[in-house]
């Protein structure tokens, strides 16, 4: 009897109720009454952002604002919003030098945004770093010019452009360690940048194309370019002075040959030796005809230019020669851009007079 009831009551739910006129469905035991409503759900104590952030009200021991939430931010997917965190983290920078590698790390990416706005945004935040931080450029030098050697080389002529305005402010706050440690790939850079020829074969020169066109003809981008190329080539005169330099023949030392057995002053002062690198072979003018002692294309990737004298002799050897050609044929273009090759060129007559003077001493 048991399973036969159990059987009809479970064929009931397959059944279909017939409605009375007048008599209305009857609703099941798990029904749930949702016709109520609520006007504002508040849950202060589980909000997911910190509270006062964004008006200042929460601030540490120094005074500095928590850029936690901004910095979080500098990926959004508005440009506008990407371009007022970025004034907001430099509006308020904090005194703390260890959040500055973290902010560096999480916006150096912007080198190569796609908005013109957070480019310049970026770069006016770089150098309020720099001014505010003394050495930040030095500390983190080898990472901004990975950036910015890989925006010289962008795809979009528009980031290519912007590209040398990061390398501008290197050059105004830290020349001294840009050209030791990353003056053969910077100067390098701007060949494929301008789309020069740095080797003579005609393979290269097939696959030269107009200055101007490269670039989109934004003529005051290349006069940029070439007014950094003329800072990089103002090397030749004076010594290697810097923020870290120290003058020995003002201190007090056990002996005359201590400060070479001291701890180096720069950072990263054994980079050129290449230790924890792993770099491939490569065939690039092996079978080129340079002089004994001088220089080749293919030997200045493995050389070190942390002293005045190899960058002067690398600069003569290896791109002399083509800057000269690339300038003539920029000068005959004409234009602002050609008044600026043409300066440029004035600059390399002289290195060129300087340094064939000096070898003759």
């Amino acid at each position: 009897m048991g399973s036969k009831r159990k059987r009809s009551e479970k064929k009931k739910d397959f059944q279909k109720t017939k409605l009375k006129v007048g008599k209305t469905l009857a609703k099941p035991d798990n029904y749930t009454d949702t016709s109520f409503t609520a006007k504002s759900i508040s849950l202060p104590n589980q909000t997911i952002a910190k509270k006062g952030v964004a008006n200042d009200e929460e601030r540490n021991n120094k005074g500095d604002v928590d850029l936690t939430h901004q910095l979080s931010l500098v990926k959004h997917h508005l440009a506008s919003t990407r371009k007022e965190v970025v004034n907001f983290i430099e509006a308020h920078l904090p005194s703390n030098t260890s959040t500055y590698k973290q902010i560096l790390t999480l916006t150096i990416s912007l080198v190569t945004d796609q908005s013109a706005s957070v480019r310049g945004a970026f770069l006016s935040l770089l150098s309020a770093c720099a001014d505010k931080q003394p050495g930040f450029l030095e500390l983190h030098m080898r990472t901004i010019v990975l950036f910015v050697h890989s925006a010289m080389t962008h795809i979009k002529s528009e980031i290519r452009g912007s590209s040398t305005n990061v390398l501008d402010v290197l050059v105004q706050k830290a020349p001294l360690p840009l050209a030791k440690g990353h003056f053969v790939k910077t100067l390098r850079s701007f060949f494929p940048l301008l789309s020069w020829t740095l080797s003579g074969d005609k393979k290269a020169l097939s696959l030269a194309v107009n200055t101007s066109d490269s670039l989109g003809g934004c003529v005051h981008t290349i006069s940029l370019c070439l007014s950094v190329c003329l800072k990089l080539r103002s090397f030749e005169a004076g010594n290697d002075t810097g923020s870290f330099a120290i003058d020995w023949s003002k201190c007090s030392a056990v002996h005359p040959q201590s400060p070479r057995f001291l701890l180096p002053s720069n950072p990263q002062a054994y980079s050129q030796l290449k230790l924890f690198i792993d770099e491939l072979p490569t065939n690039i003018g092996q079978g080129s005809d340079t002089a004994e002692g001088s220089f080749a294309l293919s030997d200045i990737d493995n050389v070190s230019t942390e002293d005045q004298e190899t960058r002067r002799k690398i600069t003569y050897d290896v791109f002399l020669l083509p800057l000269r050609k690339n300038l003539a044929n920029a000068v005959r273009e004409g234009g602002e851009f050609g008044k600026q090759a043409n300066k440029c060129l004035g600059v390399l007559d002289r290195f060129a007079k300087a340094y064939e003077a000096s070898l003759e001493k």
